[in-house]
């Protein structure tokens, strides 16, 4: 059976992975905001992923294996569905990782980003303040974030649609809502849009040049 048509003509997921600390969720939210601005018949529901990994505490494996794809899929199918769009964001840092999830996605975007700046942002995040509490972070990072990333989350990338450099996320992310804006009319037939300008604000003339530079399809 063909995944995408489970979710029926007016739904729509659009799946956001990237690696730890890299603002995943930040973009999602900025993107279920602008949806909202710009389509009144419009429903977003955010999945984030490493939140149910948070929630493991140290039971974690630092793997796929923290992660139930299974049960995560049927909660998509089984999401209220609404009289008009139904837009579903699915964000973390194995959004990527799943075939069927994949195969459900209309856009599946990766949030790129280098080690060192992973780092500084997980200590930046942390609000460390003693150089014990540093110890703890880059011991957890070494030890466990980063083999993560190199076996399980990086090659992730490689199925990605748009690749989105983390220096770069606000003009990624209007790259993105390009994307979706077409998905949703596409599913839409043009009706009830309020707003045909996103909510970030950048010069358009400078917009086009970036997105011509930072453009990165698969």
């Amino acid at each position: 059976m063909n995944e995408k048509r489970l979710l029926g003509n007016k739904r729509l997921l659009i799946s956001i992975g990237g690696g730890h600390a890299t603002g995943v969720d930040k973009v999602a939210k900025k993107l279920q905001k602008s949806i909202l601005n710009m389509f009144n018949n419009a429903y977003v529901t955010i999945i984030d992923l490493d939140r149910k990994i948070e929630k493991l505490g140290y039971k974690r494996t630092y793997s796929n294996n923290d992660l139930d794809f299974d049960t995560i899929f049927t909660n998509i199918q089984n999401i209220k569905t609404h009289d008009g769009i139904d837009v579903i964001i699915l964000c973390g840092c194995y959004a990527l990782y799943d075939s069927k999830l994949n195969n459900l996605s209309k856009l599946k975007i990766f949030l790129d980003s280098d080690n060192d700046k992973r780092l500084i942002n997980l200590i930046e995040k942390n609000h460390i303040a003693t150089p014990q509490q540093l110890s703890l972070v880059i011991t957890e990072y070494m030890d466990n974030l980063r083999p993560e990333m190199t076996k399980y989350i990086e090659p992730t990338r490689s199925v990605a649609d748009m690749i989105i450099p983390y220096e770069n996320e606000s003009v990624g992310s209007e790259i993105l809502l390009d994307g979706v804006v077409k998905a949703i009319q596409e599913i839409d037939d043009g009706h009830n849009k309020i707003h045909t300008v996103p909510i970030w604000n950048y010069e358009s003339e400078e917009m086009d040049v970036q997105k011509e530079r930072y453009y990165d399809l698969s």
